[in-house]
């Protein structure tokens, strides 16, 4: 009796062994299909997977709550287990994938060149709010008090174009001149700077309109403010009213 319950113990234990030696299963979140990276994942790209816990690799999702709606920030494969590395909420994706994901709907983009005078003596930074002034020529009628007849000819109009614009991006390149000075330095160099602005298509238009026809300058707006300025026109003989 004896040997038969050290018996009994001896292979009790031995198949406890091997019941904890056998790998053990848990579920992972697979990709259903080849995902882009920042591309919105949607319920049907991804799906809940069986393996081994040896399999596993690190950082793994385990349920699609924690991707679905998320975005890509790095392309995935099909049949790959999703990275928790891998997804990432819309704005950082914006970041890691392509800069099209921080445009708000409805807007567009448009870049300008500008200078030190225009860019407000290069204080702007990516985030400020701007208005638009815009310069530029204007058929104009000075009306004869007399008879009421208009002579027509042109003036030059100063007035805002764009009020509270915010500024997406900023990039600067420095230019240097061919030509080199008497102790062999570069005789020049020119500073280029772009600014990037969200807006409405129409206003885009307007933009790429006055800046090949006339000339732009931008004024730097207040956190604070909330008031839009003055729209009316300046011109040669609105000093008068000074």
């Amino acid at each position: 009796m004896i040997a038969a319950v050290a018996t009994a113990l001896i292979v009790f234990y031995y198949l406890k062994r091997i019941e904890a030696s056998r790998p053990v299963q848990t579920t992972v979140i697979e990709a259903v299909q080849d995902i882009p990276s920042g591309t919105q994942i949607l319920p049907g790209m991804v799906q809940e997977t069986a393996v081994y816990e040896t399999d596993v690799i690190p950082s793994a999702v385990t349920t699609t709550d924690d991707v679905v709606g998320m975005y890509a920030s790095a392309s995935m494969y099909a049949g790959e287990q999703v990275s928790s590395k891998k997804v990432t909420d819309q704005s950082a994706s914006s970041s890691a994938a392509s800069f099209s994901y921080k445009i708000p709907k409805g807007m567009r983009t448009v870049t300008i060149a500008i200078d030190p005078t225009t860019s407000v003596a290069g204080m702007l930074q990516v985030g400020d709010h701007v208005d638009i002034i815009a310069t530029y020529q204007k058929a104009a009628a000075d009306r004869d008090g007399s008879d009421g007849d208009l002579s027509s000819g042109s003036e030059t109009v100063t007035r805002f174009i764009a009020d509270n614009i915010e500024v997406a991006a900023l990039d600067q390149t420095i230019v240097r001149s061919e030509g080199s000075s008497e102790d062999g330095q570069d005789s020049s160099e020119q500073t280029y700077t772009t600014v990037t602005l969200f807006v409405t298509p129409e206003l885009a238009k307007a933009l790429v309109y006055e800046n090949a026809t006339g000339s732009l300058v931008f004024t730097l707006r207040s956190p604070d403010e909330t008031e839009n300025p003055d729209h009316g026109e300046f011109t040669a003989r609105s000093m008068e009213e000074f």
